[in-house]
């Protein structure tokens, strides 16, 4: 089963264009948070959201699963979100992107405090020229909240083995933490279909 895939120009223009356009009605500041980010700043990072799922979706129509989800495009209203980002046999995925050299899925306490709560969260490494990504496993909610794999992080911590510091608290769970064995995506999306 493969875990990377480079993603068409015509998909990744796609994104570039929802990202330019969903990019104006983002807030400036994160969940929890009080950094101000810059319009390039939400733009790449709206845009690196946008390009993981994208590579989710191609991860999802390989065999043994050939199942096609359907990617949300549509721009809503600052304090407007998306209800999940696909849904499968009933239960609710959120896809996370981060950075080729990130580690670290990360999940903002603030969004789980005000009832954004999903059943799996994917992890994925989005390329350096956001043409493609990686697939770095997934969790579940009560994995993500509850497991001793997890930590929970605060404003200002920085994230383990690296400088960086948070913005807002976050739920945090290593890659190497996470299930990406092929028995172990059978075992999740099977059934779900």
């Amino acid at each position: 089963m493969k875990h990377k895939f480079n993603l068409s120009s015509k998909v990744t223009e796609k994104c570039k264009d929802f990202s330019k356009k969903a990019s104006e009605k983002q807030r400036p500041y994160r969940s929890g948070g009080s950094q101000v980010r810059d319009k390039e700043t939400i733009y790449k990072d709206t845009l690196r959201g946008k390009i993981a799922e994208a590579v989710v979706k191609e991860f999802l129509k390989q065999p043994p699963f050939e199942v096609e989800i359907t990617l949300d495009f549509g721009v809503y209203e600052r304090g407007v979100w998306d209800e999940t980002d696909f849904e499968l046999g009933g239960k609710d995925f959120q896809v996370k992107g981060v950075k080729h050299f990130s580690s670290w899925l990360l999940v903002e306490s603030k969004d789980i405090e005000r009832g954004d709560v999903y059943d799996y969260y994917i992890l994925t490494a989005v390329e350096k020229n956001m043409k493609g990504g990686r697939i770095l496993g997934y969790a579940s909610h009560d994995e993500i909240v509850s497991d001793k794999n997890s930590q929970y992080l605060k404003k200002g911590d920085s994230i383990p083995g690296t400088s960086t510091k948070l913005d807002a608290s976050n739920y945090a769970r290593h890659k190497d933490q996470l299930h990406n064995t092929d028995k172990k995506w059978k075992d999740l999306i099977l059934p779900l279909l």
